[in-house]
């Protein structure tokens, strides 16, 4: 089922224009030095915030306020609240991760179909 049918017809009526606007931004953005360093510099701030400094409060907020320590355990719940800690921390900054991997490559998708060039993505040109 498609995003648009899950979607209540006043909210998509509402949010009308907003998509147009960005529709509007993807479809016709092009990349230039000042852009790109502008971006570059955007992505690391948002990179260190999310990948490097969330995991590390979250590793001393558990230690310090929850008092998951590492073992030795005076209990199993200990073992696991302690295995639940490095769980979470993972996903603090695998997340984030994923997520600057995998929006760029749906933008991209999203900007080729919105410019007509989404069947062909084989370079061109060249030795064959």
């Amino acid at each position: 089922m498609r995003l648009a049918q899950r979607v209540p017809r006043g909210l998509q009526e509402r949010a009308a224009p907003m998509v147009k606007r960005l529709e509007k931004l993807v479809k016709e953005w092009e990349w230039t030095w000042t852009n790109a360093v502008i971006v570059a510099l955007v992505l690391w701030i948002v990179a260190m915030t999310f990948i490097v400094l969330l995991p590390s409060w979250w590793l001393y907020f558990a230690q310090q306020k929850l008092k998951w320590q590492p073992c030795p355990c005076t209990s199993a719940l200990a073992f696991w609240e302690f295995k639940a800690r490095d769980v979470v921390a993972s996903g603090l900054f695998g997340t984030p991760f994923l997520i600057m991997i995998v929006v760029p490559l749906m933008l991209q998708k999203w900007r080729r179909r919105l410019r007509g060039s989404g069947g062909d993505t084989r370079p061109t040109g060249g030795y064959r």
